[in-house]
């Protein structure tokens, strides 16, 4: 399910979607801002397609904002075509929530947002402190969004954003000590069976959820991508749920 991705691959897919020549126009502008990695770019927007999501949750905003954003359009745009009016319970579908610790790269992402799609994402600025999951160093977001999503993006923060001393360890201090997000810990007991989660980079912090996940997930790294896709596998919770990506009216491409 973890598709490797050439540059003229990322680029051809892109383009079929209609964003590849927003993009690189952005990339032409100010060496000062992040350029678009069109490969992590076309790899998420194909996931949240192929996984017919409904709502997302991702840890940091960015290009890849942009990128949920419009798949989830699309995505409702195939259920309309398809003459589904689910009666679901899910009070955000279609939306992505991100969660940020800088306002300034919520704001470069909101300004990049193309203005149809601003309606879709939500993004709460919140702080990060350092914890422990069963006595084990990690951090944590303040706040997280209300919400059930069915797609995780894990980009986010950046060890510098995370406050705090345990013991006398720290993130923001110490540059050779790997972010270790444990939100996704806290809140897998209420995931829906075929979660998916892509982890962009930070495998050790991976590696750090493969090992404390209690619930069944399949798990594929790609090495030369740097990435790591988790999805949840289990029988659907019960015929009479209508919950998100467990509901009966999901239909993954």
């Amino acid at each position: 399910m973890l598709r490797k991705w050439s540059v003229e691959a990322a680029k051809n897919y892109l383009e079929s979607q209609g964003i590849l020549e927003d993009l690189q126009k952005l990339n032409q502008g100010s060496n000062k801002v992040i350029k678009a990695d069109f490969v992590d770019l076309a790899r998420i927007h194909n996931l949240v397609r192929n996984q017919a999501s409904r709502t997302v949750l991702e840890f940091g905003s960015g290009f890849s904002t942009w990128m949920i954003a419009d798949a989830l359009a699309k995505n409702e745009e195939d259920e309309r075509s398809l003459g589904l009016f689910p009666e679901e319970r899910n009070r955000f579908r279609f939306q992505c929530f991100s969660v940020e610790t800088d306002e300034r790269w919520r704001l470069t992402t909101l300004e990049r947002l193309p203005r149809q799609l601003c309606t879709r994402v939500t993004i709460s600025i919140t702080g990060a402190s350092i914890g422990t999951f069963r006595d084990k160093l990690c951090h944590y977001y303040d706040n997280l969004p209300d919400i059930v999503p069915d797609f995780i993006y894990l980009d986010g923060p950046d060890p510098e954003a995370v406050t705090g001393t345990l013991s006398g360890a720290t993130f923001e201090s110490c540059q050779e000590r790997t972010v270790m997000a444990a939100d996704l810990l806290k809140i897998e007991n209420t995931m829906l069976p075929g979660t998916t989660i892509l982890v962009d980079g930070r495998t050790n912090n991976a590696r750090f959820l493969a090992r404390n996940f209690d619930r069944q997930f399949t798990i594929e790294h790609d090495t030369e991508g740097d990435v790591t896709l988790f999805q949840l596998v289990e029988d659907r919770l019960g015929r009479l749920n209508h919950l998100g990506i467990d509901s009966p009216y999901c239909t993954r491409k």
